[in-house]
Parts: C-alpha cells; structure tokens; sequence
C-alpha cells in the first residue's frame, strides 16, 4: 500500500470523489486503511433507519407487506454491536421526499423501541447533527413514537426539523417545549413542518434559550404566543424566517395587542404565507428588518389596488434603507375567479428606490397596467436586474410599448428572465446612439445585443406580423431560446402570435445549423426597419 494512503486528508479527498454506492462499499472492503473512512461516508446520511436494522443477522428480522420491518427472533447483545458500530457514523438522518411511494423498508415502532431501550439516542447517534423526524417515525397522528424525538436532542445537534402531529396532548407538547430548552440549545436551524390534518397547534418554544439559531420555519397552522414573538425578536443571529400568517393563528392580533414592535437585525431572508396581503402587510409595519435582502410573499386572498400600494410603502418602513433589498417575490396563488382590479405604475414606484434589487416578480395580483415611464425607469434604478415578471392571470390590453421592453432588456445587461405583457402590433422605433458614441451622422442603429436574456414569457401580448417581433427578439437577444405565452379558452386572438412563436422557432433553427447566416440577422432587421430590403427576402440575401 501506498504511503499517501496513511494520510487521512488523502484519502478523504480521493473518497469524495466516488460516485457511486457500490464503488464505496468496494473501497470499504479493499483495505484498513480505506475501510474506516469509507464507511463513514457511507453511513454519514440515511433516510430512515432500515438499514440501520438490517446489519443484524438475516434471521433476526423480515419485511413485512407493510414494508415495515420486524424482528424475527430476539438478537444478541453481541449481535448489536455492529448496529451500534455503525449508527456512530450517522451525522444526518433525513427525509427523502424523491422517493414518493416506493419508499425503502423501514423498521416498526416496537424494533424502534426495543432499539432505544437498549441504546439511548443520544448516545447511539453521538455524531448526529441533523435530523428530520418523519426519518424516524413517519406517522401524521400522535403516537408513543413522538416522545422519542426528546431522546434525539443534544448539545450537538445543529439542524431539526420535526412536525407536530394531529391529537398530540397538550403535556407532550410542553414536555418537548422543555426539552428543547435544556438539551438543544446549539441549534442553528429549526423547521416545524406542517401535520395533514390542518390542525392548529399552540407551542411555547424556549427561544431564549436557542440564541445560537440562524434558520426558523414554523410551517401552517403553528399559533405563537406573545411571548414567543418578543423571544424571536431577541433573536440576533436570525437571519432566515419563514412565518404563516393566516388569519386566525393569533400571530397579528398579538402584535397589535399594546402596539409591539419587534427589531430582527440580522434578519435577511423572510418568506410570509398567508390568506390576506393585509395581513403581510401589518406585520411588515410592526417588524424593523434593516438588513433584509430578500423577501417572499404567498397570499391567495383578492387584494384591492390600494392594499397592493400599502404593501409595497410598507416594505419603507420595515426595511428602513434602500441600501439591502435584492430579491422580492409577490405571488398569489391557487386559482382565483374573483374580480382583477387594474394596478396601475404608481403603485410599483416606491420599489424604484431600492437601487440593489436584481429578482423582482409580481403575479396574479390583478392587471398590472405598467407604461413606458416605470419601464424606462426600472432600467435606470435597477441596472443588475436578473429577473424581472409582472405577470398578470386576466386578459387585457397593456400600454407597455415593444420598444420600452427593447430598451429595458439590452440596457439591463444582467437580465436573464423577463414576464411582461406588452403591445407587439406596433413597429418598434429604433434607438439613437448612446452618449460618447460618434452621432456625427445621424444615423441609428439596432439595439445593443444582449447575451443574459434567456427566457422571455409575453403572457396576454398582442401581435402583428409588422412590427418583427420574432426577428429583432432574435437579433438583439442571441441566447434567447425560451418563449412563453399564456393560453386562454376560446382566445382567437392568440392565433397571431402563435404563428410569431413559430417564426422564432424557424430562426432559432438558423442559429443551430447555420451560424454563419445568421450572424448576419441584425443588419439584416435593420435594413427591414428602415424600409430599404422586405422581410421576404431573408431567404434569398445570402
């Protein structure tokens, strides 16, 4: 053997590039030297604790129809040696939501059981620093599995993700409560996910005692106390939260109650669920966040245009400087019939002020009824956009010019996505020069290529053949390979562009197998913008 194979930080470089599972349990077995580390890796993360089970003897356990695993016989002590060997390397225990319904055997409560009366958690897994409990126990409804996740808490443990299931007593709930403050104090991420049930749960969490966390989600239908929000606000490593606001859950009427407000310094991630936008809205003013970079908001309830403006106004308030925001996401979701109320540019001006934004996305809320002024102005304040969506649900009629959205994207360099509904039925009119660019003759030019933009959705656009819109989105933007479009029933009017998609497709052909064609392409639009050759030539003037 190879001296470089004595070297533990060799041989965990060589092992990290092994892809496969087979070609590990080969090098585990070719050697000492080898053996230790590879099993570590293969151990460090399960999905459930099967395998875990299944290193007893073959005749000590079976796998029954359910899928479930129990044991056969009783195992000896000695035969639980190599289960406790190997639970040693384990330092995440997850869930693994790709394997849908072929999911691999896991063992019964009563092998669970029996597991950790003989061994205690906390000291079987002495590495663990990650676990998600549905690992564990699966189960939707309170079980005697549950209390098995206070055994799991450690001072070592750093990320937990667990749920609280439907019929759960109260005493449980306080037990866990209690055991989460004295035994898991070094957590950094904790996830509450959601029961099946819907059902409200009132959990006090010991959040004074968890001032080490960075990540909180407390997933539907969690109801906080007062107290534990005046706890979240102590919170000064926070940087990530993600809350639901649903009516009735207490949340806002707790902040309302004596005017409470709360001060999240290093908060720079928020994500809010919630039924009314309102709602958003008033936490939003009560909730100082001057450090927020990115913000997501899901709401499925109408929201009137007024409401729509006082939450972007209120964003002012709870960000309290311009100088972080980088990424806001409104989006209302499910599938609403209720009237769409038109949502002017006025509305949207406030979010010019944040100069640092580069992902902005509004949809479903109404008809965004944008102009050529906000457009031009967004290119202005928000130079390092990277996506850019106003994406509305209803059929109507935008005064968005093509040359406007022309101008936006080749002037915002970094602009890879953009959602925008605009009128192609008009020739676009070809820009001037730019400032320090010799304009001595006068003559104009086509837009400046733009390399970033990559995907382009036109949602309720109207077209007309004369205004070239597959020809210069081709020109201008030659890594441009996505174009989306809504579809409505019994909507004749998207006949027109249709036949424009396929006209880009034809182009997007050229690109591919006759590069050096279509390299020509913008001097050949612009010849057609300016009248002196016909569109039906292109095929003819190579």
């Amino acid at each position: 053997m190879h001296r470089a194979l004595l070297v533990n930080d060799i041989v965990h470089t060589i092992l990290q590039n092994v892809d496969s599972a087979t070609d590990m349990i080969n090098f585990a077995s070719t050697c000492s030297a080898l053996s230790s580390p590879a099993l570590d890796i293969l151990w460090s993360k399960q999905w459930n604790l099967g395998p875990l089970i299944m290193c007893l003897p073959k005749d000590t356990w079976e796998v029954g129809a359910d899928n479930f695993i129990r044991l056969s016989r009783e195992p000896l002590p000695t035969e639980w040696e190599c289960v406790r060997s190997n639970a040693s390397r384990i330092r995440e225990l997850s869930r693994n939501k790709d394997m849908g319904y072929r999911r691999p055997p896991q063992p019964h409560s009563h092998v669970l059981h029996k597991l950790f009366a003989l061994f205690p958690p906390a000291s079987l897994f002495p590495n663990l620093h990650k676990i998600d409990f549905k690992a564990v126990s699966p189960r939707p409804k309170f079980s005697p599995d549950f209390a098995l996740l206070r055994q799991f808490l450690s001072p070592g443990l750093e990320v937990l993700v667990f749920y609280v299931p439907s019929g759960i007593p109260v005493h449980e709930v306080e037990r866990l409560s209690d055991a989460l403050g004295a035994q898991a104090s070094g957590v950094r991420q904790m996830v509450i996910s959601p029961n099946h049930d819907g059902s409200r749960c009132q959990i006090d969490l010991p959040f004074n005692k968890m001032q080490k966390l960075h990540l909180l989600d407390l997933g539907p239908n969690v109801c906080l106390t007062r107290h534990d929000l005046a706890d979240i606000g102590r919170l000064r490593s926070l940087q990530v939260l993600r809350l639901d606001l649903r009516e009735g859950l207490g949340i806002i009427e707790t902040l309302r109650l004596g005017d409470m407000r709360l001060e999240l310094s290093a908060l720079n991630s928020l994500t809010i669920v919630t039924d009314h936008l309102q709602l958003c809205t008033s936490f939003l003013l009560r909730v100082i966040t001057p450090r927020l970079s990115s913000i997501d908001i899901r709401y499925w309830k109408y929201a009137a245009p007024a409401e729509v403006g006082e939450f972007v106004l209120s964003l002012h308030t709870s960000c309290q400087s311009f100088a972080f925001l980088e990424d806001i996401s409104v989006i209302r979701t499910g599938h609403p019939r209720d009237f769409y109320g038109p949502l002017p540019s006025d509305l949207f001006r406030p979010l010019l002020k944040f100069r640092k934004l580069t992902n902005v996305v509004f949809k479903a809320q109404g008809q965004y009824c944008l102009d050529d002024a906000f457009i031009d102005d967004a290119a202005v304040a928000w130079p390092d956009i990277q996506r850019l969506g106003f994406a509305s649900k209803e059929m109507h009629t935008s005064t968005v010019t093509f040359t406007a959205v022309l101008s936006l994207a080749s002037r915002c360099r970094s602009l890879r996505v953009l959602y925008l509904d605009f009128d192609g039925t008009q020739r676009p009119t070809l820009p001037y020069r730019r400032e320090g660019e010799d304009a001595s003759d006068g003559e104009r030019e086509l837009w400046p290529t733009q390399t970033a933009l990559e995907r382009l959705h036109v949602g309720h656009s109207k077209f007309s053949r004369v205004a070239l819109v597959p020809w210069i989105l081709s020109a201008v933007f030659p890594n441009l390979y996505d174009i989306g479009w809504c579809r409505a029933p019994d909507d004749f009017s998207i006949i027109p562009w249709l036949q424009e998609a396929a006209e880009f497709q034809q182009l997007l052909r050229y690109r591919k197998i006759d590069p050096v064609k279509y390299a020509l392409l913008p001097n050949f639009v612009l010849s057609v913008l300016e009248d002196k050759i016909s569109l039906e030539s292109w095929e003819v003037s190579v």
